[in-house]
């Protein structure tokens, strides 16, 4: 009996050590839902692009609207790091939306593939991110990378940002381009009826619209 008394005391040691070793209610590291991998800042070396989940779910959205879809949905941020050396993470909302307006749960249809393009004529690689405007459009921004690895958004002449038609379930999308150093984009405007194509050209760190033909 005193040997069984040892053996209980040993193994409740043992039990909470255990237990103690993994606290319970640790936060669960963030899901990385997308990456890619380029030289992003000129400096010659590769930095690692993330769109981290950091609390939310993956799920299908069968609803009948045009948002629906296989979706990441939660609280999400940007990140960039070099190996293993975190040179940014920047939290979704505040990164994409105008300061003052708080936006923390976002979705992204799945799969993420982020795409990457020089938009301003500098020679290095720049992305544009979105997200779901309405059944016309979706919306985007386009950012890079500073020479100090930060994250910095590409401004456009009063803050706005690129509507895009046609894009369908793609937060990030290719139908943003660049040809002849003139950036373009075309979206559905309701009020006149047809599609519009605007043109803007980098001058003095930022898009300026390029005006129509006549």
């Amino acid at each position: 009996m005193a040997y069984l008394g040892i053996l209980t005391a040993a193994l409740s040691v043992l039990l909470t050590l255990i237990v103690g070793s993994t606290p319970a209610g640790q936060a669960k590291p963030p899901l990385v839902i997308s990456q890619a991998r380029a030289d992003l800042d000129g400096d010659g070396r590769d930095e690692t692009l993330e769109m981290v989940l950091l609390k939310g779910r993956h799920y299908q959205d069968n609803e009948p609207w045009c948002g629906s879809g296989h979706k990441w949905e939660g609280s999400f941020a940007l990140r960039v790091r070099r190996e293993d050396d975190i040179l940014d993470q920047r939290a979704w909302g505040e990164l994409f939306y105008p300061p003052g307006r708080q936006e923390e749960r976002a979705f992204f249809w799945a799969p993420l593939n982020l795409v990457l393009a020089d938009y301003n004529g500098d020679g290095c690689l720049d992305f544009n991110l979105g997200v779901y405007g309405s059944c016309n459009a979706n919306i985007y921004r386009l950012f890079s990378l500073s020479r100090q690895g930060r994250l910095v958004e590409l401004p456009m002449q009063g803050g706005r940002a690129l509507a895009v038609s046609g894009a369908g379930h793609s937060n990030s999308t290719p139908m943003i381009r660049v040809r002849g150093g003139v950036l373009s984009h075309t979206y559905y405007d309701n009020a006149r009826g047809r599609e519009i194509t605007n043109r803007y050209r980098w001058q003095d760190g930022r898009f300026m619209p390029v005006a129509p033909k006549p």
